[in-house]
């Protein structure tokens, strides 16, 4: 039986990525994600989905169907312009990011 080495390269971001991180932030896109533009309910299901809930407990927690839930979803996808919940989760992160590094 053969032992796997696994090999990391030494340097994981070069440091001219390093500064344009420094410089412009991290964001989705190349801009800020338009949180804004989601309705009351569309921004709770976001939240929800955030604290990485399924779509059935997010149901319960909202008092609405699973269906419902997956149609907020759908609208939420569509206006942020992305496809699934971690580009929501990895979005919010980044600009979280660049609001903090504006500060």
């Amino acid at each position: 039986m053969k032992d796997h080495e696994i090999r990391e390269p030494a340097v994981l971001m070069t440091a001219a990525e390093r500064l344009q991180i420094d410089a412009s932030g991290i964001t989705a896109y190349g801009s800020v994600i338009p949180i804004d533009c989601l309705s009351k309910r569309e921004l709770q299901v976001a939240h929800k989905i955030m604290e990485g809930c399924s779509n059935k407990v997010i149901a319960s927690e909202l008092f609405i169907s699973e269906r419902t839930v997956k149609f907020h979803c759908a609208n939420i996808y569509k206006k942020l312009n992305i496809s699934n919940r971690s580009a929501l989760i990895a979005g919010c992160f980044r600009t979280l990011y660049q609001e903090a590094t504006s500060l």
